[in-house]
């Protein structure tokens, strides 16, 4: 084996890999087959013993790693959970929302023994890096996510589990020990303030996202439009952003004519200010690792590989922490960096690239090939992939790079050099085609769920072993176009499948709950209840590729939902609005008003009903009833979901046709929601939890 790191690296991530995702008895049998290939591609490999005995050890070692800290870090931890405690520690980080409301990253100890860190959702505090909050008599929760947002992933690979909730006092200690974090993140939110106040909320959120990674000012249809065209990664920091500040920062450097250690040093120390400034996501710091070795390689006269620089970065990661398995910015910014770094480099090598056109070709070629490497981990992640992305890299990430390189100048001058107006028309450009290419029904595809996502994984594994076994470009890219086949081919059966069923689906936020109807593509959307309704509804149309609305039905807050609604799903065709009332939502005349005589729509395929309060959507011999926990429970009803909270004087229904969205300990179905039911033409049901 030539490259010993390498193989270290692959055996010690795949050991964590196993540890963590493979737990149960028959899961075994996934480890067993990759042992098996593993000791086939060694022997095509003519690995010798000790390299056989090299990724072996370090797989063990993972192994034995993720094990320990599972048993002594985290159940040790989740003992906490649903106990009663004080808690007591230093803000790491926060997040401040609207309504005054903040989320702090607390490190300290539990009832002043087991040193943990926590998640604090409460009213914003006069409190900021480093200083110190007393939580007394909460209770502790295991950190849980839903179908929006999966926190509990999101937060285990920071290594947080619990949350703090229902505390009975706080009481905060101002310390002032990280005043130099504090000084550059306030220099971050005024920078960030400057972008958005010349440029725009538009342009200036984008600008922030690219030189700080702050997505939070970014209006959500732009964002969409920039991953749909496969350009939304320029608005996370991560191996693009610290390679251009590395470069950049250099040069400069050079022109001075700065000894070559002390450019080191330097950049260096700059790098670090902008990591913090950007609030050091696992992306970056593998870049940061990365950039090092490679400009460490040349002040020592050694060449630089960059799978080998990526083996390095990798492994010093995942040994600081065993749980960044489970982020998605690591796993996404490691098969990146390997699509763009090392796979596709390896499929171009003997292009020829000396006229403009076979330069073109061949820039075309780098992007698809990374395109198709990351395209898995898009679709398992995401659920949706661009198919535009080649293109779209190509001609835009230039422009986006120099945008970033005017905004880190603004950022770096404290804004003396004025090129902000530069890089806002710029932007305005890049936003105008997004949109444009995002509108198209060809520019992306949503794959609605993982199966596809996990075919094409196997499909990777595929290419992979015909690389390792043949070596040849040639059969590479057979293999190639045969797996891009079988995922379209995968995704279209997908997708016809579904346009085939009648589905009902309930999505929203604990009790509250929206419900959409989809039979051969027509859906219609019931908002029965719930301010956070149309975020739930956008991502499960987006996750099913549904670009059309034939109804959308608002009962309860009709003003505040329906601009909502308008905003989360501006690239939606919407055909028809129905609204509870007698005054037009927002002065839109051409909503339609319905009363408490409710309303009725009939499809020659099946039918929605709402009266006295209840919900009815009848399918051929099959019925589906929304009641409320406040209303009486009629004696004639189909399958039953109850929405609202379960109080003393609700009428409770313990038989198998009845789902209640609250939760409640002694029912079967309770706390269900955001799951889909799928009728059957002989009218059975079948429900499936959507995470």
């Amino acid at each position: 084996m030539k490259r010993k790191m390498i193989g270290i690296t692959v055996g010690y991530i795949s050991g964590l890999f196993f540890v963590s995702f493979f737990t149960r008895a028959w899961e075994l049998v996934i480890p067993a087959f990759a042992f098996l290939a593993y000791v086939v591609i060694g022997k095509l490999k003519n690995f010798s013993v000790n390299d056989f005995a090299l990724v072996s050890m370090s797989f063990a070692v993972a192994f034995l790693a993720g094990e320990l800290y599972t048993r002594y870090v985290y159940e040790d931890i989740m003992k906490y959970d649903n106990i009663s405690g004080n808690f007591s520690g230093i803000v790491q980080d926060y997040d401040v929302y609207d309504n005054d409301k903040a989320r702090y990253i607390i490190k300290g100890k539990i009832n002043n023994i087991r040193t943990a860190e926590i998640s604090f959702f409460t009213n914003e505090l006069d409190v900021r890096y480093g200083d110190r909050i007393n939580i007394e008599n909460c209770t502790f929760k295991k950190i849980s996510g839903d179908y929006l947002f999966d926190s509990e992933t999101y937060y285990k690979a920071d290594g947080i589990f619990l949350s703090a909730e229902n505390p009975d006092s706080i009481s905060t200690e101002k310390l002032e020990t990280q005043k130099i974090k504090n000084f550059l993140m306030d220099y971050r939110k005024k920078i960030i303030s400057d972008f958005r106040i010349k440029l725009g909320n538009d342009c200036g959120g984008f600008l922030s996202g690219m030189v700080f990674g702050e997505k939070g000012f970014l209006d959500s249809t732009v964002k969409n439009s920039l991953y749909r065209t496969g350009i939304g990664h320029v608005m996370a920091v991560s191996g693009l952003h610290i390679s251009i500040m590395a470069i950049f920062i250099m040069r400069i450097f050079k022109c001075l004519k700065i000894n070559k250690f002390i450019s080191f040093g330097l950049l260096n120390i700059f790098i670090v200010l902008m990591l913090i400034m950007a609030e050091s996501p696992v992306s970056a710091v593998r870049a940061v690792i990365m950039v090092d070795i490679s400009y460490s390689a040349g002040l020592f006269r050694r060449r630089n590989d960059t799978f080998n620089s990526l083996a390095i970065a990798v492994l010093i990661i995942c040994i600081a922490n065993p749980y960044v398995i489970y982020s998605q910015g690591f796993i996404l910014s490691v098969g990146g960096t390997f699509g763009i770094g090392v796979f596709a480099p390896y499929m171009v090598k003997n292009l020829p690239k000396k006229k403009f056109s076979q330069r073109i070709i061949r820039d075309f070629l780098t992007m698809f090939c990374t395109t198709l490497f990351i395209v898995p981990l898009s679709m398992m992640f995401f659920g949706e992939i661009s198919l535009v992305s080649p293109v779209m890299n190509i001609i835009i990430v230039p422009l986006c790079t120099v945008c970033m390189i005017l905004g880190m100048i603004y950022t770096i001058t404290g804004g003396l050099i004025p090129v902000l107006e530069i890089s806002g028309g710029i932007i305005k450009i890049i936003i105008f085609i997004s949109g444009k290419i995002s509108e198209l029904d060809f520019s992306y595809i949503s794959c609605g769920n993982d199966i596809t996502a996990k075919l094409a994984i196997i499909c990777v594994v595929a290419v992979g072993m015909v690389k390792i076994s043949t070596g040849n470009r040639k059969y590479i890219s057979v293999a190639i176009a045969f797996s891009v086949i079988v995922v379209s081919g995968g995704t279209a059966l997908y997708q016809s499948g579904q346009y085939n069923k009648f589905i009902v689906s309930a999505v929203g936020k604990n009790e509250k709950t929206a419900v959409i109807v989809s039979y051969h593509g027509r859906n219609c959307i019931i908002d029965l209840a719930g301010y956070k309704n149309p975020e739930y509804v956008n991502k499960y149309l987006a996750d099913n590729n549904i670009k059309s609305i034939d109804y959308l039905i608002l009962h309860k807050n009709i003003q505040s939902l329906y601009v909502s609604y308008m905003n989360e799903l501006d690239n939606i065709n919407m055909k028809n609005i129905l609204a509870y009332g007698n005054i037009n939502p927002c002065g839109d005349n051409k909503a339609i008003l319905f009363h408490d005589d409710g309303y009725r729509i009939d499809t020659e395929d099946y039918s929605i009903i709402y009266e006295n309060e209840m919900l009815k959507i009848i399918y051929k011999n099959s019925e589906i009833d929304f009641i409320s926990t406040k209303n009486a429970v009629p004696e004639n009803r189909g399958l039953t979901v109850f929405y609202g909270n379960i109080t003393k004087n609700t009428d409770i229904q313990y038989d198998e046709k009845s789902i209640y969205l609250d939760k409640n300990e002694n029912l079967r179905y309770s706390g269900m929601n955001n799951f889909k039911i799928e009728v059957s033409t002989d009218g059975n049901f079948s429900i499936a939890q959507m995470r």
